[in-house]
């Protein structure tokens, strides 16, 4: 049986937990809707706990690290070290993988669950079965959703597309960069279909931007992606 958790993976700069009051909001969000009950722990304290555990890691402070928090049902946290970077900060990630269209539901909800997290493992293993390094999960009628575990984005022109979906961490830094280098923001949906409308495609997790290299087999292009990850805080 699928042991069930949610779970958050927090970016450290520096030593420095990043964002730790909006991960704890999305878990609090999913553990009131699917566990029944909240998770409320104090910012400043849920941050010196992460801080503590990458010390005793050993996590340097040239380079960004990443502690996943999991929550069980019966209300239990766990802090789990989740590596280091090559980077200092969320960075402009230098591999540009493949992706493919992978048609499949989400098991019950879009929180980030143990569920959701074994379903884009699969997921994964049929874009490698396929010939890519990345499954970008759609809908029967090809529209698409996320890379997975992380949000996806469109850059058509000077505006930024997000599938629509939850909101994270991750998409609010991103809209955010997006807006501070004077690109336009929309959520609006987009899939197979607009492959060839579409200059790039990238997605934003824990460690920074991924830029697509390409899609179905269709070749993208890699410019505004690079700017936006410079923006990202």
């Amino acid at each position: 049986m699928t042991d069930l958790y949610l779970y958050q993976t927090v970016h450290l700069a520096r030593g420095r937990a990043l964002h730790v009051a909006e991960h704890a909001a999305v878990l609090d969000a999913a553990a009131r809707e699917w566990f029944g009950r909240p998770y409320t722990p104090s910012p400043g304290a849920l941050r010196t706990r992460i801080e503590i555990l990458a010390e005793k890691e050993h996590y340097p402070n040239s380079v960004s690290g990443f502690v996943r928090i999991e929550l069980r049902p019966d209300g239990r946290e766990r802090l789990l070290p989740a590596g280091v970077s090559l980077y200092d900060g969320y960075a402009y990630r230098s591999l540009q993988p493949s992706a493919v269209s992978v048609r499949y539901d989400l098991p019950l909800t879009e929180a980030p669950t143990s569920l959701r997290e074994a379903a884009a493992q699969w997921a994964c293993r049929a874009a490698e079965r396929a010939g890519a390094e990345v499954a970008i999960r759609c809908d029967a009628e090809g529209i698409f959703r996320d890379t997975g575990e992380a949000p996806l984005f469109a850059i058509a022109g000077r505006t930024v597309l997000v599938a629509p979906g939850p909101e994270s961490v991750e998409r609010s830094i991103t809209r955010k960069a997006v807006q501070a280098i004077g690109l336009e923001f929309r959520e609006e949906s987009f899939g197979t279909a607009d492959l060839r409308r579409i200059d790039e495609l990238f997605f934003t997790d824990h460690r920074g931007i991924t830029s697509l290299s390409r899609c179905n087999g269709m070749p993208l292009m890699i410019y505004l992606a690079e700017r936006i990850a410079g923006a990202l805080k």
